[in-house]
């Protein structure tokens, strides 16, 4: 997630209104407001799942001790610095050249089992060569030698290796072989041990260029890689034709490694609940032709609207409008026809209910849909007076009205069912003393 930053400069709109940098309540209504909305995410995120949140100075630290009450201190896995700046910045006494990503996970060790690791870049690959052809391009053929030895002292891995020129090798102090012996000599038989150009060097393994997964994360995210603000504003404009559609963009390539590293299976589920310009979508495309993926996403966006712009829509037409270009295709002005990603999405508006209308302005399949999400149960329409689902021997019921047609249905559908069964009703009271009568345990 991308929230406001609340950096002062009409970026936090809060009940239809922007907080500036002289409202003494900045800081303690902005965590308020993202309190609620990461309680909800802890409660979305799969156990082994993980949350970025990108983030700068001005409310970095608050939200590392929210992020600690939230998710608990144990839920820390890195805060990622993301370089945003390729030119020197020269306006402060030190330039900002970077901001954040804050990582968490329910289960840090479950998480790190699934991480997925960074593609290698052509620059990356270089030093993968085959020392009989520089021009080698098939990987199979280009290798590196890698170590051999590994941090600490393990018995069975401290055993001597003896050169072809006679000389032997043992691990030096405070290290020891990164393989048992009998690991070695199979790997020495394969020709995938080398004792450097003159045979009198250290031995070391042959690693294939097709063998390397990938590499491990770091915390360091550079603009060479990961993509830069100015980058980001060009793709805006590419979409839209002007930079100024959305003011904050992140580039595409953030977003790729953020899903490289947090989803890399095919099928991986990925939730924006600020989604902003629609960046992590458009990523999430973008994955899915390159590797033939099916991941699924869900953006979430206000309309960003204010007293001052009450017509203004970002989620309608910023953020499912680069969706559907990213889907069918679009032309940019510099980059010409830039060919369709594929994929679909349906754009669905929240209602809208004042507090104290909520009775009144609930429709029945509303609520119906509401009690089947919560229980599990398939989606099935709302028809008739009372509802009724049941699934693992469980039985849901939604009572729109306590007529007596009404109850004569709830009734006969509880006799007929001897599982557990819960029971949605505007009139507690009314469905509680129908249970008593029928003797049976309700979740009213």
């Amino acid at each position: 997630v991308d929230p406001p930053y609340n950096t002062g400069r009409r970026d936090f709109v809060y009940n239809d209104r922007y907080f500036d940098a002289s409202n003494r309540f900045r800081h303690s209504t902005w965590l308020e407001f993202m309190y609620q909305r990461l309680i909800l995410a802890r409660d979305l995120l799969a156990d082994d799942g993980v949350i970025f949140i990108s983030i700068d100075d001005n409310e970095l630290f608050n939200l590392g001790l929210l992020m600690n009450q939230v998710f608990g201190e144990g839920s820390f896995v890195a805060n990622c610095i993301w370089q945003k700046r390729y030119s020197r910045e020269n306006r402060e006494a030190i330039g900002d050249a970077h901001e954040y990503l804050l990582v968490y996970s329910p289960n840090p060790d479950k998480f790190k089992a699934r991480r997925g690791r960074i593609p290698l870049t052509e620059e990356q690959a270089k030093v993968y060569k085959n020392p009989h052809n520089p021009n080698e391009i098939d990987p199979t053929k280009r290798w590196q030698s890698i170590s051999m030895t590994a941090q600490g002292y393990r018995p069975n891995q401290m055993y001597q290796i003896v050169a072809p020129n006679g000389t032997v090798h043992v691990p030096p102090e405070g290290r020891c072989w990164s393989l048992i012996e009998s690991e070695y000599l199979k790997l020495r038989d394969a020709g995938r041990i080398v004792f450097g150009k003159d045979g009198k060097g250290v031995p070391r393994i042959v690693r294939y260029l097709t063998e390397v997964e990938g590499l491990v994360p770091w915390t360091w995210w550079t603009h060479q890689e990961v993509g830069h603000t100015d980058e980001a504003r060009k793709e805006v404009q590419a979409l839209f034709g002007t930079q100024t559609a959305f003011d904050t963009p992140k580039p595409l390539r953030l977003m790729r490694r953020v899903l490289d590293i947090g989803a890399p299976e095919k099928d991986a589920l990925v939730l924006d609940f600020f989604a902003g310009s629609g960046t992590l979508g458009h990523a999430v495309l973008e994955m899915n032709k390159a590797d033939g993926g099916n991941r699924r996403f869900v953006l979430v966006s206000s309309r960003e609207s204010t007293e001052e712009t009450p017509d203004k829509n970002l989620c309608r037409d910023i953020c499912a409008g680069r969706v559907r270009r990213a889907i069918e295709g679009y032309t940019a002005k510099d980059e010409g026809i830039v060919a369709p990603l594929g994929g679909a999405f349906a754009y669905a508006r929240a209602i809208r209910i004042p507090p104290h209308r909520l009775e009144h302005q609930l429709k029945d399949d509303v609520v119906w849909t509401h009690a089947l999400l919560m229980a599990g149960h398939p989606l099935t329409p709302f028809t008739g007076s009372v509802a009724i689902s049941t699934r693992n021997e469980q039985l849901l019921a939604y009572c729109a009205n306590t007529k007596p047609v009404t109850l004569r249905k709830l009734r006969e559908a509880l006799r007929e069912h001897r599982g557990p069964a819960a029971v949605f009703t505007w009139a507690p009271a009314v469905v509680s003393a129908l249970a008593e009568e029928l003797g049976r345990p309700l979740t009213v």
